[in-house]
């Protein structure tokens, strides 16, 4: 038996199970090949002496790194970065671990060198939070490598195992929403030109607003982006009579806009965001805003690459995201 303070070793565990080290071996790597008494009976030892399995012992017996890559782009964004966190915890909880690469833009160079350093790295997996068409390329060189899952809108290449939010359809129900509370004139604060999320959701606000569409303009992701995007949008059009925003953060930015200008949310415009941020809801005017199911996407696209890991061909996870309604969307008809 151990000292107090060392730490069990797999024989310490084997000697009070009455069995060989390797068939300790056996139940943390493979338990369906043990007998369920002889299962049993080791779990009890393990438990008894408090023993944790050598992760690297455990990756030579199963011959991998039990590592997983992920890659995303380096952006205080809230999304990008819940996700991520739902993807690692979904890996440890599979007694694996997380290798993170955060790309700072889509230059071929920044690209392979992310690629470059994970498969330096023996990860036997990895996850892309692809936020456009190169990145998106990025998975699918991976996937010509290793099992590759992705988090993404647009179209995927065959092979990849893809999970995501409804981004249209979010968008789709909160512009419904406007329309059927009688606005006329719905702009659109739109993220940026090359993000697939953002030209999801703009999909979605083209679709639903119809003869209701009112101009659009790109503001990128941050409130600077919305404050100044009030101005455009007005003198484009002053008959706008709703805003729906790319996201929260835009729609804080448009928010102080239109009060400094004197239109009243939402009597004079109704203001859509989108994510809803912690403090959506505590605003000056509470900000009605678009729900995503960030956690389980992450955990959805850490599945799907452990079906692959499995055997299993590709897979799509589509989760719904939900319209938040609050006192900034007017009048809920």
């Amino acid at each position: 038996m151990p000292r107090a303070h060392d730490k069990p070793s797999i024989r310490d565990v084997a000697a009070l199970a009455g069995v060989s080290y390797q068939t300790v071996s056996r139940v943390l790597n493979e338990p369906r090949l043990v007998r369920p008494e002889t299962l049993a009976k080791v779990q009890a030892a393990i438990a008894e002496l408090g023993y944790r399995p050598s992760r690297a012992a455990r990756s030579l017996a199963r011959n991998d790194s039990m590592t997983i890559g992920v890659v995303a782009v380096h952006a205080a964004l809230l999304g990008p970065n819940l996700t991520a966190l739902a993807i690692d915890e979904g890996a440890r909880g599979r007694g694996y671990t997380t290798a993170s690469v955060t790309v700072r833009d889509d230059r071929p160079a920044s690209l392979t060198s992310a690629r470059e350093h994970l498969l330096g790295l023996g990860v036997d997996g990895v996850v892309v939070i692809a936020w456009s068409e190169d990145s998106m390329g990025l998975a699918q060189r991976f996937a010509g490598d290793i099992p590759t899952s992705v988090v993404a809108e647009g179209p995927v290449p065959s092979g990849l195992s893809r999970a995501r939010a409804d981004n249209r359809g979010g968008a789709e129900e909160a512009v419904s929403a406007l329309v059927s509370a009688g606005r006329r004139r719905i702009a659109h604060l739109a993220g940026p030109d090359d993000w697939l999320e953002a030209r999801a959701r703009c999909e979605g606000w083209a679709a639903a607003a119809g003869e209701s569409r009112g101009p659009m303009v790109t503001t990128g992701w941050d409130p600077s982006g919305g404050y100044r995007g009030v101005d455009e949008v007005l003198a484009h059009d002053d008959s706008v009579d709703a805003i729906f925003a790319a996201n929260d953060q835009v729609a804080v930015g448009a928010l102080k806009r239109l009060g400094e200008l004197g239109k009243a949310v939402p009597d004079d415009v109704a203001l859509v965001g989108y994510d809803d941020i912690d403090v959506a809801a505590f605003l000056s005017v509470p900000l009605a805003s678009v729900r995503q199911p960030f956690t389980a996407v992450g955990s959805a696209a850490v599945d799907l690459l452990f079906d692959l890991f499995d055997g299993g061909g590709s897979g799509e996870r589509l989760l719904p995201s939900r319209f938040v309604w609050r006192e900034s969307a007017g009048y809920q008809p």
